[in-house]
């Protein structure tokens, strides 16, 4: 899970697994580790009782599930179900837990629509890419899009730009980052929208944007230089290694290699894009 947690209770045999993340946890403190670090995506499996099932009988927490089933009943809201549920351990103290009070208050401040946003942001973080960019179109296809603040806005556009370029559609990727800085100007928006175009090769556009928005030289520079290391790392890459001996084995003709070593590549890109979008 990232961290190394200090277990004293019972590990269960069967993990529960948060359907979001497909996150697993075998133990008390991981699923109080979990919960404070993920507040965002579990309010909702917090009602439910396969959770409290998972305590009860992995975990053998039958008193903490007792009460947690008790409370379900009675409708509570997600600051009581988070503070049964962490004060089960000794991993967190009560001035963390205040901490995470005071962040649910923040959390349902927001508007419905400032909620999904950041769900979606939560997803794209945990690399669940199709239901980012779902969330993000259900968003902007709503009635309640106009309650987002331009710079909101100008995020989201953003965030499914960076999702277009992680499949290569560099072109739309470009459209996206534009408006996305027309929008929430900002610098990041800005060097994106420009990286894009650079990847799309649409180099006499890329010239006049630079000469329309980017008044910094500085930024200019920064630029040339990220892109610079951007591709010289890329040549040091197991993937970029094993495109340039495909091409070898092509052109010297050993076409039985070449398709042996192309279809374990596909195998291996195959895994990597199915690891990305569980």
């Amino acid at each position: 899970m990232g961290k190394l947690i200090l277990c004293a209770g019972t590990t269960a045999e069967k993990p529960y697994c948060f359907k979001l993340t497909g996150t697993p946890v075998y133990t008390i403190e991981e699923l109080c580790y979990y919960i404070y670090h993920n507040l965002e995506s579990v309010s909702e499996e917090l009602f439910n009782q396969e959770l409290i099932d998972f305590i009860r009988e992995e975990l053998g927490l039958k008193e903490r599930a007792d009460f947690l089933e008790e409370l379900l009943k009675k409708k509570p809201g997600i600051k009581d179900l988070v503070v049964s549920i962490l004060c089960s351990c000794d991993l967190y103290d009560k001035t963390e837990i205040n901490q995470l009070l005071a962040e649910i208050d923040i959390l349902f401040r927001l508007t419905p629509i400032q909620r999904k946003k950041r769900q979606a942001d939560f997803c794209l973080s945990h690399h669940r890419y199709k239901e980012a960019m779902k969330e993000y179109l259900a968003i902007l296809n709503s009635r309640e899009f106009t309650d987002l603040t331009s710079e909101e806005y100008g995020d989201i556009l953003h965030n499914m730009g960076v999702l277009e370029a992680r499949t290569g559609a560099f072109m739309v990727a470009a459209d996206k980052f534009r408006e996305a800085y027309e929008r929430n100007h900002k610098e990041s928006s800005l060097k994106q929208y420009l990286y894009a175009l650079k990847c799309s090769k649409r180099e006499a556009l890329f010239e006049r944007e630079v000469k329309i928005l980017v008044g910094d030289r500085e930024l200019l520079k920064s630029m040339e230089e990220e892109l610079y290391q951007t591709l010289e790392l890329s040549e040091y890459t197991s993937f970029y290694a094993e495109v340039v001996k495909l091409s070898e084995l092509k052109e010297n003709g050993k076409y039985t290699e070449f398709y042996e070593r192309l279809n374990e590549l596909v195998k291996q890109l195959k895994i990597e894009y199915r690891k990305d979008s569980i």
